[in-house]
């Protein structure tokens, strides 16, 4: 539902009931109830318009971004998501995927404005975790160390907001960003880190490319180069447009094969269960579950 559907079935949900209205004080016929069950039926609907599109654009994302690794796809259904947004609050969410898709693609820089400019107020809490964590890894990349900072304290004031359930979502993205910023200062605690998150088996190609990257990131600071090669051939020879490819053709060195790396087909296959908490893909919230229970708070 693009913006001139949304408000065109605004205004039939809003002047039906008054129709009505106006038919019942003259002719006494209508039930009130029936009123009432109109509107509620019309306020339902436009509901799902609303939000059935932004599940659909959710799931295909992330499937295109941690499957598929088709990252301008992703990108540019993200730009759709944002051109064709019926409302202010459903332009923020896709804005929030535009700003990740442009992390992913490697546009830092742009991701950062992107997701800075998002209306903060237009999205439930537990979204905002997202938009500064994706901000600081983007900061990472370019050495940004203000920004970094900057996003993990607004990542530590916004956990004291968010529903109970979430807590330990913020805690995850939270240490897994600190553990970056201080690679320098505490390598092994950033090796633990990244293995406590990245080393499950969840089937998706872009866990893998994480935790290689990652790693490749620790052999690197070790000046173990022989390491360093073998998880940036892994990512070289599957990550296709990843932005971790990028990154890993500009840091490998030529010590080993890397068509040796190469996944053989059959040996990816998705996983059933959702990832908890990934680094390079957010946890799938239930937004109106999420809301109310911010209400509670």
């Amino acid at each position: 539902m693009n913006r001139k559907q949304y408000v065109l079935s605004l205004v039939i949900v809003i002047l039906v009931p008054v129709a009505l209205i106006t038919i019942n004080a003259f002719h006494y016929f209508l039930d009130w109830i029936w009123i009432f069950l109109i509107s509620t039926i019309g306020y339902m609907f436009i509901k799902y318009r609303l939000s059935g599109p932004i599940q659909m654009f959710a799931n295909k994302f992330n499937m295109l971004v941690d499957y598929d690794l088709d990252i301008s796809g992703a990108e540019h259904l993200a730009q759709e998501g944002v051109n064709n947004a019926a409302t202010k609050n459903i332009k923020a969410m896709y804005m929030m995927y535009l700003g990740m898709a442009k992390y992913y693609s490697g546009k830092y820089e742009d991701a950062i404005k992107t997701l800075n400019s998002i209306e903060l107020n237009r999205l439930n809490t537990v979204y905002h975790i997202l938009i500064f964590s994706f901000t600081g890894y983007a900061a990472v990349e370019i050495d940004d160390i203000q920004t970094v900072d900057f996003s993990i304290e607004r990542i530590k004031n916004v956990s004291l907001r968010v529903a109970k359930k979430y807590q330990g979502f913020a805690a995850s993205y939270l240490e897994i960003l600190e553990a970056i910023k201080n690679v320098d200062v505490s390598l092994d605690q950033y090796k633990d880190v990244i293995d406590k998150h990245f080393t499950r088996n969840d089937g998706y190609i872009s866990t893998k490319l994480v935790y290689n990257y990652r790693m490749a990131i620790y052999y690197k600071k070790l000046n173990d180069i022989l390491e360093m090669d073998k998880c940036l051939a892994f990512i070289i020879a599957n990550g296709k447009e990843h932005h971790m490819a990028i990154k890993a053709k500009q840091m490998f060195q030529g010590s080993v094969n890397i068509e040796d790396y190469l996944i053989v087909e059959g040996d990816n296959v998705v996983s059933e269960q959702q990832p908890e908490v990934i680094e390079e893909d957010p946890l799938m919230i239930d937004t109106e579950e999420s809301q109310e229970e911010d209400k509670e708070e």
